[in-house]
Formats: structure tokens, sequence, C-alpha cells
């Protein structure tokens, strides 16, 4: 039995997942294009997008990818005293090298997402900042060896898969490819990355104005060569809630070396999981799933990862809190509050 996806239950109608889908295939596609793939009007996706975004349901966003500069990506698991969860998360959740942050259920662990841009910024947090703070009880932190599923691989989409091959050309065809060379960012790169970050459909002008003294068509440039180095990329970030997702798991697999590939090619490739990949540390492969329930989330682990050889043990943890998501602080609860 595969896990329901009851998008009935959102308080977003068909089109608005179907845009949503367009904007994670190509994120900086033009208003006009993904309404001529849906067959409606570019002002009708504009208003669309712009309600998507005042009501913190979708915005795109953009990333610096750490893996082109020689740097690892982390998955932090911070242990807590009781009481201090919050704020160590709060205070984490501070730091632009930080892109996710939540507390788990049972106020005690604190998880998130590090992606440091130097050996500085990786050691100032993982060997200084934290190990100092007598909050925190027990730091595990893991190196995501390899991306099954993530912005970057295969990334997530909402909603059924609908478009035809055709229709994701058109949605991709002016999206840089990639060039194989590699770059530094530089200091007059940052006021781009950062208004990126913000809003990763600021047009050319917008960025203009944001640069360090930069034209129009140098900021087009630098954009596209960061872009074709994969130094930067863009993803949308989504409150699955407003889609009827209304929980979120980490799920951590133990598993058999020889059945590694296998098992995380095969949990990467379910329509519930957002992100999936082979990490260090004392589990194998660490999973997040959205999901409308916890009869959902039983049925997955049960009935998909279960039936799955190779797999020896599967540890599962509620999000309680997000602090953090897609390198924006947004405090929300499960509950939604």
């Amino acid at each position: 039995m595969t896990m329901r996806l009851p998008y009935e239950n959102a308080t977003r109608d068909a089109l608005d997942v179907k845009i949503v889908h367009c904007l994670q295939v190509a994120p900086r596609a033009s208003f006009a294009v993904i309404g001529s793939v849906l067959a409606v009007s570019e002002q009708t996706v504009a208003r669309r997008y712009r309600r998507l975004l005042s009501s913190g349901a979708a915005r795109v966003i953009g990333f610096v990818d750490a893996e082109p500069f020689g740097r690892q990506n982390w998955m932090l698991h911070l242990s807590c005293r009781p009481d201090s969860a919050l704020n160590i998360g709060r205070a984490v959740a501070g730091r632009r090298d930080v892109q996710w942050v939540a507390v788990m259920s049972g106020g005690t662990q604190v998880d998130c997402v590090l992606r440091p841009r130097s050996i500085d910024e990786q050691d100032q947090l993982l060997l200084r900042q934290l190990p100092r703070t007598a909050q925190i009880t027990g730091i595990e932190a893991s190196s995501v060896l390899h991306v099954y599923r993530g912005s970057t691989t295969k990334d997530w989409r909402l909603g059924p898969d609908f478009l035809s091959a055709e229709e994701e050309q058109r949605l991709v065809g002016g999206t840089p490819a990639p060039s194989g060379r590699s770059v530094e960012l530089t200091a007059s790169d940052e006021p781009l990355v950062q208004a990126l970050m913000v809003d990763g459909r600021a047009t050319y002008a917008d960025l203009r104005s944001a640069s360090d003294g930069m034209t129009e068509a140098q900021v087009r440039r630098r954009v596209t060569e960061l872009r074709e180095a994969g130094a930067l990329y863009f993803d949308v970030d989504i409150d699955e809630r407003q889609f009827g997702l209304a929980l979120s798991a980490q799920l951590h697999l133990t598993v058999a070396p020889s059945h590694l590939h296998a098992v995380g090619e095969a949990v990467g490739a379910h329509p519930a999981v957002r992100f999936c990949g082979a990490t260090s540390g004392p589990t194998s492969i660490t999973a997040n799933v959205a999901a409308p329930d916890t009869e959902s989330i039983y049925r997955f682990v049960s009935e998909e990862v279960g039936r799955l050889e190779g797999v020896a043990q599967v540890q599962v943890a509620l999000v309680s809190r997000i602090l953090k998501r897609a390198g924006a602080v947004v405090e929300r609860d499960r509950g939604g509050s």
C-alpha cells in the first residue's frame, strides 16, 4: 500500500499545486511560460504566486551549494536539557550557514542542517560554539555522503507528476546548463546571494540595485556563471501544511552496506520523501518525510521501508516545531501555532 497524500485536506486548490510543481521544475521560469504550460493566463499565474507568497505557502529562494567549494553538508543532532531546546534552536537558527532547524518531538533534541561556506564557519560552530554551550548535553554530527533526493538531485515535487517531457522542456528552456567550470565566491557576490536567498525570482534589475555597483548585464552574467558552476541553485520553500501535509518526520535507517544504494534509491523515489541521503555516523540513511497524519507515517515505515531488503533498523522522530526553513527563520509548531 502506498502512503496517502490527501490534498483534499489542503487550503490550496489544484491550480496552486500545479503552479508550485512547475516552479519546482524551473524556479525562475517566467509566469508566461508557466501559464502556457497550464493553459491559464500569465496574469493568473502571477496573481496566484503573489497569494502563495504573501500567505507563506510557497516562495522561490536561492541557495549557495557548499559542495562545489569542497565543503561538506552536515546534519546536526543536538541533545539539550528539556527547558533549553527552544532557545538553543533559536540561537542556531540565527546563523547564516544553518539552513534548517527544528525542535523534535519530546522537546530535548534540536536537529539542523549546516551548509558552511568555509572551513572557518564549520569549525567555529562544530568545534567551538556548540561544545561550549552548557545546555547542550550531546552533539552528533553526520556528514552527507551521497544524496538520493534533494534540492539538487531528483528534487521532491508537490502533487502528482502531470507534466509531459515536452512541457518540462518548455519550463527549463532558459535554465543555464552545467559548465563543469569551478568558481569562487567573491565579496561582490554576497549582496546578490543575500538578495536571492530572500527572493529567488528577483529580477536582474532588482539584483543590480542590491549589488555593489554592478551593471544589469554584469549581474546577469555573474548569476549565470554561478548557476552553471553549480554554486548557486534555486528551490521552492513550501509550507506543506497548506497543501494537506500536516506532519514532518525524520527517518534514520540502519542498512547493510551491500544494500545501501538500492535502499537509498528506493526510499528517495517515494513521493512522500523530500530528502534522502547516505550519512556518516551511527545510522546509514537519513530521510525527511511529509505526511498528512501519523497513520500514514506508520504505513510508510511498515509497508514501504519495511519490505526493503537490507534494512536492519528504522528510527522515527516527529518534528515538533520548525524554527528555520530554507534559510529563513519561521517559527511554527506541529499544531500550526
